[in-house]
């Protein structure tokens, strides 16, 4: 059997995001040795600790759950950040008991802290890192410590989108977000200048735009038809259904996060290609955080430390996601 690898997850709180700890938990080749949470799409603290409260669920609560101190451009719309609130107040996830202690998250937390420990402890093993937000506090690492991209093996990466005849625009509501720009996807638009200073660091990364994970929606309907018939078996189905339906109603929903976590244990699942990418960090907001993707050949003598993928096994998807949920045991 293959050695672990061992994974700090960055994320942002959304509810496919929470659902990624679980998704991340389940899988045999992946190690969670700590998560750090991003006062981004959400509010730090709350979504730090439903992280917490999740983990111990699955009784792996002696994993540090740690707050960001990064700071964006673009904040998210305050109607997008409210959902660890709710998922807060689940009865499952509080084990039907009136209060659960959880540990108090630390707060304004250092990248470079977490990734020095899990990679001593480690025996020197580089760090995987699964980053399901924006990636300020990558970014801010790379800049504070010259050793710390040695110490990571690859980052795995949800985020970005390219404009092309099969994606029209990103996923930043004008209507919503008035003035910002439309062709941008939301953890790239957040922070331009980190996401360009993290391509181009020359640290291995794997990359799931829009143009991909836009293809597993989230619906009523796929909740009715993977989540809820084994519900009353497995109560990890329990709660996803209960996570999504919070959002199954939102126009364009999609299994974002847990679509590149599916990457960590089931690469197959996709197809990779190498390219070259680069961001407009124009102060110029309408224009900030548009993405150039260059696809290059394996055959050209220039390599890229990226790979895009371009395409997913959508019913493949569905049905690893479910079978994986299906595999945790939640504490009595």
């Amino acid at each position: 059997m293959s050695q672990k690898q061992n994974t700090i997850i960055i994320h942002d709180g959304a509810t496919d995001e929470l659902m990624s700890i679980l998704f991340a938990a389940s899988m045999s080749n992946i190690s969670i040795k700590g998560i750090m949470v991003l006062n981004a799409d959400c509010q730090g603290y709350p979504t730090a600790n439903v992280s917490s409260k999740l983990l111990d669920l699955i009784n792996l609560k002696d994993i540090p759950v740690t707050v960001s101190g990064a700071r964006g451009w673009n904040p998210f719309p305050w109607g997008y950040r409210q959902y660890s609130l709710m998922v807060n107040l689940f009865p499952i996830v509080n084990q039907y008991k009136e209060d659960v202690i959880v540990p108090e998250p630390e707060m304004d937390y250092p990248l470079t802290k977490m990734v020095d420990k899990v990679y001593t402890e480690g025996g020197n093993s580089p760090v995987k890192i699964l980053c399901l937000s924006p990636v300020t506090d990558i970014a801010e690492a790379i800049k504070s410590d010259s050793s710390f991209a040695s110490k990571i093996s690859d980052i795995v990466w949800m985020g970005g989108v390219y404009i092309n005849n099969e994606t029209q625009f990103g996923n930043i509501d004008t209507g919503v977000a008035p003035g910002a720009n439309p062709n941008a996807e939301w953890n790239v638009y957040w922070d331009p200048q980190a996401t360009q200073d993290v391509l181009k660091s020359g640290i291995k990364i794997k990359m799931f735009p829009l143009n991909v994970t836009n293809s597993v929606i989230l619906t009523g309907e796929i909740i009715r038809q993977y989540f809820i018939p084994d519900s009353n078996k497995y109560p990890a189905l329990d709660l996803a259904a209960q996570m999504y339906a919070l959002v199954a109603f939102q126009y364009g929903f999609s299994f974002w996060d847990t679509a590149a976590t599916a990457f960590l244990g089931k690469p197959d699942l996709f197809e990779m290609k190498p390219a070259f990418v680069d961001v407009d960090t124009s102060p110029v907001p309408s224009k900030q955080g548009t993405m150039t993707v260059e696809f290059i050949s394996e055959t050209q003598p220039l390599k890229s430390n990226i790979e895009i993928a371009t395409t997913i096994d959508v019913d493949g998807f569905y049905d690893y996601y479910v079978g994986q949920l299906k595999t945790l045991q939640f504490k009595s």
